[in-house]
């Protein structure tokens, strides 16, 4: 309940935020909300100066203020209603849940159809913060779209616990714009010296694990299941276990070795990057033996999905750098991994967990309640 309201506060903060942002590019005099809040928390220089949005990239939003506007729009009102659609309370009228949902998925789609657009016509050198945010920008759009869409189908086809998972997962990519801009109020504060330009990548980084993480978060808050359904085949064992982790070691030192060599010491984004990851890592495994001791096989094998997604990050990582040193330099291909790799990593432990779930009803899901320690505090 706690989360849900700090949740749900966040979004009704950042949704009229989101809405107005763009007004300013039609109307000087427009009130300017985020950006008045930005500079009275931080400073003016951070909001308005060198390395701010509004010197690197307000040429690009104010040729594409049409776009722009439909996409802060749409997906400032989205945000407020995905978040009124995860109350408990307000999803026993169930006539009312469906529309505010059809209507909140069809603002979401619009809002992500906005932000491609806007992506395909700045590209990655115009993009605020380059290749590196661009490249996260295109997996934004993309999950969430996805996400939204195979979450309405599972609705309709009755697979309730399916449809939370991924409703949840979409919500939690929407997210991410609010609490970007979160890390640039609690960055900006915490680095004096710094400029937006790594206060958006250093936030961007943390949010590519927290944001998958966050969407399991709130999908395992919502499970009631114990025992797990002797229909579905369980896991492979410990040899998976042992294979991810090999992989991971091995490709560790390759990661290390390549990044001391082609970066100069460890940098503030990179750090904040893997200390999201590795709090991301320690309440996985920390959740997963308490699910294990308390008996319930459900939370357990979901929590060890979880954590084997999060140490798979590593490899991933090597072959996702790998991947774009194609296209981009090589420094702007390890940010824009930072930026991407984790996410994939953690979505397709998601995405397995989302697809056993699928002959699960609702009602099912929510027989007993499973233990969920504080770390993985509700989201209902």
């Amino acid at each position: 309940m706690v989360g849900w309201v700090a949740i749900t506060a966040l979004a009704v903060l950042y949704g009229p935020m989101a809405v107005e942002f763009t007004w300013r590019f039609f109307d000087p005099g427009a009130p300017g909300l985020w950006d008045h809040t930005f500079a009275a928390v931080v400073d003016h220089d951070e909001a308005y100066g060198p390395g701010s949005i509004h010197t690197v990239s307000g040429g690009e939003y104010a040729d594409n203020r049409l776009t722009m506007l439909f996409h802060t729009t749409t997906g400032g009102i989205a945000i407020v209603l995905f978040a009124v659609q995860f109350s408990a309370r307000l999803r026993r009228n169930l006539a009312r849940h469906r529309v505010i949902g059809r209507v909140a998925a069809g603002l979401a789609l619009v809002g992500m159809a906005g932000a491609a657009v806007y992506l395909l016509a700045v590209g990655p050198d115009r993009t605020y913060d380059g290749p590196a945010f661009h490249v996260q920008l295109w997996a934004l759009a993309f999950g969430t779209a996805t996400a939204t869409v195979l979450g309405v189908a599972a609705a309709r086809r009755h697979q309730l616990a399916m449809h939370q998972a991924l409703m949840a997962y979409a919500f939690a990519l929407l997210l991410t714009a609010p609490l970007l801009r979160v890390g640039y109020l609690v960055l900006g504060n915490a680095w004096p010296d710094t400029t937006q330009l790594e206060t958006n990548l250093a936030g961007a980084a943390f949010l590519s694990t927290w944001a998958p993480v966050g969407a399991f978060l709130a999908a395992r808050a919502q499970d009631r299941r114990r025992r797990r359904d002797p229909a579905i085949p369980a896991l492979p064992g410990r040899r998976l276990d042992l294979s991810v982790l090999v992989l991971a070691a091995a490709a560790a030192p390759v990661l290390v070795v390549r990044y001391d060599e082609e970066l100069d010491g460890l940098d503030r984004v990179t750090t904040t990057g893997l200390v999201g990851l590795v709090a991301a890592l320690a309440i996985a495994v920390v959740n997963l033996v308490g699910a294990r001791r308390a008996g319930a096989e459900v939370a357990a094998e979901e929590w060890r999905v979880a954590s084997l997604g999060l140490v798979s990050t590593v490899p991933t990582a090597l072959v996702v750098w790998g991947l774009l040193d194609l296209p981009f330099a090589t420094v702007d291909a390890w940010f824009a991994t930072l930026l991407t790799a984790p996410a994939i990593a953690v979505s397709l432990g998601f995405l397995l967990v989302v697809w056993r779930r699928r002959k699960v009803r609702g009602s099912q899901a929510q027989v007993a309640p499973a233990p969920v320690l504080p770390a993985a505090a509700s989201s209902d």
